[in-house]
């Protein structure tokens, strides 16, 4: 068979001249594209053997340029779920405790709250604002006359040649300073209403105290007086032995003004 444009020599059962590439079988023309679903099959790329002794060389980049970058996924900015699980877990405690530990603390009991039994500054002036404000004005009278009494008690009481000033406390005054402070709680224990026998006691005791008080402050000064004229220690002059000073004074005031607060009380008590 002879190929009408060219006149070479070609076989019958060709389709297309291998000389020229005229198409020899008109139905070859008819035929539609291949459908969709059916893609042409490519052939599979031949290895390419390397010779022996000869080493592959790769190209390197242009000095100033950049290597393009192979086409792939972008990569994200975000760190991976897994990779941040696996640090939060390293993270926690309880990986670092062990199992003998962990038992351990599971066996101990809870510890229980201990409230703070110390005084606290604020409560005990809030508590003392609260007591002088329920107190009436003849109590308040007693109980700052009986607190001066018993202040009075750390004065001195009487002055000697031999020992000087001599404080109440350390001397026949302590009896005061044990009254005072005995008519003091007697007033607190009344106003605050601890006492479950008759009512009248306290007040008793109160005014008994103070009243006891007085008269030993006079005692004391009796006691105290001694007008023998001795030499002086210090200086050249002559002076008495023994003789009261400011303290048992002052004491036997203080005592007199709580007497009268008392004996005020009972009768705002008597109405």
């Amino acid at each position: 068979m002879k190929c009408p444009s060219c006149n070479s020599t070609v076989r019958d059962d060709a389709a297309v001249c291998p000389k020229c590439d005229t198409v020899l079988d008109p139905s070859l023309l008819d035929a539609g594209p291949p459908g969709e679903d059916e893609a042409p099959a490519r052939p599979a790329p031949r290895p390419v053997a390397s010779k022996p002794g000869v080493k592959k060389v790769l190209k390197k980049p242009a000095p100033g340029k950049r290597p393009a970058a192979r086409p792939g996924a972008p990569k994200s900015r975000m760190p991976e779920a897994p990779a941040r699980a696996a640090k939060q877990e390293t993270a926690d405690w309880r990986s670092q405790v062990s199992q003998s530990d962990w038992d351990e603390m599971q066996q101990k009991d809870k510890e229980k709250f201990v409230a703070d039994k110390g005084l606290d500054p604020d409560d005990v002036l809030k508590d003392a604002r609260g007591f002088f404000a329920v107190l009436s004005s003849s109590d308040k009278l007693a109980f700052f006359g009986t607190a001066a009494m018993l202040l009075s008690t750390f004065f001195p009481w009487k002055e000697t040649v031999q020992d000087g000033d001599v404080l109440g406390l350390l001397s026949a005054g302590i009896v005061v300073s044990l009254l005072s402070a005995l008519a003091l709680a007697s007033l607190v224990l009344r106003v605050r209403k601890a006492f479950s026998v008759n009512p009248l006691l306290p007040w008793i005791l109160q005014l008994g105290c103070l009243g006891f008080g007085i008269v030993w402050c006079l005692v004391y000064v009796k006691m105290s007086w001694d007008s023998t004229m001795v030499r002086s220690p210090i200086g050249n002059f002559d002076m008495w032995a023994s003789k009261p000073t400011f303290g048992v004074i002052f004491g036997f005031m203080a005592g007199v003004v709580g007497t009268l607060g008392t004996v005020g009380g009972l009768k705002d008590l008597g109405r």
